[in-house]
């Protein structure tokens, strides 16, 4: 019999929290001494002998078990304490000789360099780590509950490695440095200690904690889509012969029987369906989180403002030296928040990751980060980015092109403009309208010919090559959701999505919503298609026309299709099996006409 370890560690830590000494034990019997108020108090001795394990029970030792009175008097006065604690870290001295040389080396600036401000002092404030306790509840087809400790950076808004402050901090209850000022947070315009910054902490820290589990998702998540697969070959193998059965009487029913087979097999259809909903459910993983408790550890740093400078743009920061763990602090991204070791001058005035940055303008190169998307729009004609300070507005149509094709976006119908090849050059026109025909071509005589051969070639200056658009995207992924009637592509760009367009099959058509970096001036964002009877190939349409936006090759498109709130991938699109239902298809048309008539 295996007896539980929690209590044991309850009754234990608690023991040791009150001041109890506890022996490592002999024969699984735990010797604990504890002090004498502390015995008083819970009416026993001051020596006890503990057991946990009946099977291991001797006759001078105490077994405790739960409802033991012994284990209830401790759970009572826990429930008396505070969950939450609040700790100090005074081993340390605050100071750090050349300080503005060790930031200067520690952080990197690509397209920036950071100066020293006039009159800039260190300045020593105090700052505040916070470790958030999660109860994590993992569920599938089998429930998995873990503790999991979340280590954030008050002052900076995000994650730190929690192992090296464990290591090094000695905690202490009192603070002696209550006289030296608090950091303001960077991230937050509130006071470090007050309920709204804790709260948006709180929403940080739960963001971070699939950081901590990568693993253990990664092998579960394994784990189901394996017994998925499984299932799933196991039904499909048990329904696929009841169909074939079930086809094979109906093709030698009668007529009076016929009716009676055809609903037999749509009630096994519907049976399959069902079953492999019920499979993908009981394999989808859930993720439930509950916070315990938190503690709060205070420790004096030392900050000092720097100036990160570029031709056109010039900002401040604090970067701040951490004396417990010996580093410059990363300064944080404007755009996800989290730490950087290297980060780039938004001409906004934002620091960002290089995979936070937006397109970058192709005429002046100017680096925008993704809050300041909006400052980038793509080119009518060859569709690069431009931004607002080079981009060039129409004056005939109004759209938007880059240097290059200035006065060419509406020459044919917004698309570049085609070279007319010679014999399809239009005659000229004289003043009075009349047309004027070409020379006529006149043979030359041989005396002509041989001297045509004796001048010298004129120099033959050969077309320019056609060179293929730069992909503006690396991969675009496609999402079959059939519960959600919609089918989702994603254009990615160094792991992060640039742009997400929506196609969902609605009463009155198919509609097309876009979230891309042309904003309002993207043409796809709102309009409705009329559903094809060839639905497949309308939509394989729609993710070319998509798909040549952000120029992407045909193989690097990637299919999934969504079952039970997971994707798994698939060789080609598979179109919701809605969309192609002929009443709904009917109905869709007939909205549609009804709509555009209006």
């Amino acid at each position: 019999m295996i007896h539980d370890k929690s209590l044991e560690e309850l009754v234990l830590g608690y023991c040791r929290q009150v001041g109890g000494l506890v022996e490592p034990p002999a024969y699984n019997i735990y010797e604990v001494l504890l002090p004498d108020d502390i015995s008083a108090r819970w009416g026993i001795e001051s020596h006890q002998r503990f057991a946990f394990d009946a099977a291991h029970l001797q006759e001078d030792a105490v077994y405790l078990h739960y409802g033991h009175p012994l284990v209830e008097t401790i759970v009572n006065e826990l429930r008396l304490q505070s969950a939450n604690g609040q700790f100090f870290v005074n081993n340390i001295r605050p100071e750090k000789p050349g300080l503005y040389a060790v930031i200067e080396k520690a952080i990197s600036l690509p397209n920036a360099k950071m100066f020293a401000v006039p009159k800039a002092a260190e300045q020593v404030h105090l700052h505040y780590y916070v470790r958030f306790n999660f109860k994590v509840s993992l569920i599938a087809d089998e429930k998995h509950e873990l503790i999991l400790p979340v280590w954030m950076d008050l002052q900076k808004g995000y994650p730190v490695n929690g192992a090296d402050i464990e290591r090094l901090a000695l905690l202490v209850s009192e603070n002696q440095f209550e006289h030296t000022p608090l950091a303001a947070p960077s991230w937050i315009d509130e006071p470090p200690v007050s309920p709204q910054t804790f709260s948006a902490l709180l929403e940080r820290a739960r963001d971070s904690v699939t950081d901590g589990l990568g693993e253990t998702l990664a092998h579960l998540q394994k784990r189901l889509t394996r017994f998925l697969e499984l299932d799933r070959d196991r039904l499909d193998e048990y329904y696929t012969d009841l169909l074939k059965d079930a086809q094979r009487r109906l093709q030698k029913a009668d007529d009076d029987r016929r009716p009676v087979m055809e609903a037999k097999i749509a009630a096994i259809t519907a049976e399959r369906d069902a079953k492999l909903a019920d499979a993908e459910q009981k394999y989808h993983l859930r993720i439930q989180l509950e916070l315990l408790n938190l503690a709060l550890v205070t420790l004096p740093k030392l900050d000092l403002t720097v100036e990160i400078r570029k031709r056109t743009t010039s900002v401040c920061r604090t970067a701040t030296w951490d004396p417990l763990l010996h580093v410059v602090e990363s300064l944080a991204c404007d755009v996800c928040g989290r730490a950087g070791d290297s980060l780039m001058l938004c001409e906004n005035g934002h620091l960002a990751h290089a995979a936070c940055l937006a397109l970058q303008c192709i005429d002046c190169k100017r680096t925008y980060c993704q809050k300041c998307a909006h400052e980038i729009q793509l080119c009518a004609v060859c569709q690069r980015p431009v931004c607002s300070h080079s981009l060039v507005h129409c004056p005939t149509c109004q759209q938007v092109t880059c240097q290059e094709h200035t006065n060419q976006c509406h020459s044919v119908s917004g698309q570049a403009p085609q070279i007319i090849p010679e014999k399809e050059k239009p005659v000229l026109a004289e003043a009075g309208g009349k047309t004027k025909a070409p020379p006529p071509q006149v043979e030359p005589t041989p005396k002509q010919k041989l001297v045509q051969k004796r001048e010298t070639p004129k120099t033959v200056i050969a077309p320019p090559k056609f060179t293929p658009p730069k992909p503006l995207a690396e991969t675009i992924e496609v999402y079959a959701d059939p519960a959600r009637r919609m089918i989702t592509a994603y254009a990615m760009a160094k792991k992060r999505e640039i742009a997400v367009r929506w196609w969902t099959f609605a009463e009155s058509g198919i509609a097309v919503e876009c979230k891309c970096e042309k904003g309002r001036n993207c043409h796809e964002n709102g309009l409705v298609y009329r559903p094809m009877d060839d639905i497949d190939a309308q939509m394989k349409s729609q993710l070319g026309k998509f798909r040549a936006e952000y120029h992407v090759p045909e193989y690097k498109l990637r299919f999934f299709q969504v079952r039970g709130g997971q994707p798994f991938e698939e060789k080609k699109l598979r179109v919701p099996s809605e969309w192609k239902d002929p009443e709904a298809i009917k109905k869709a048309r007939e909205n549609f006409e009804k709509i555009r008539n209006e």
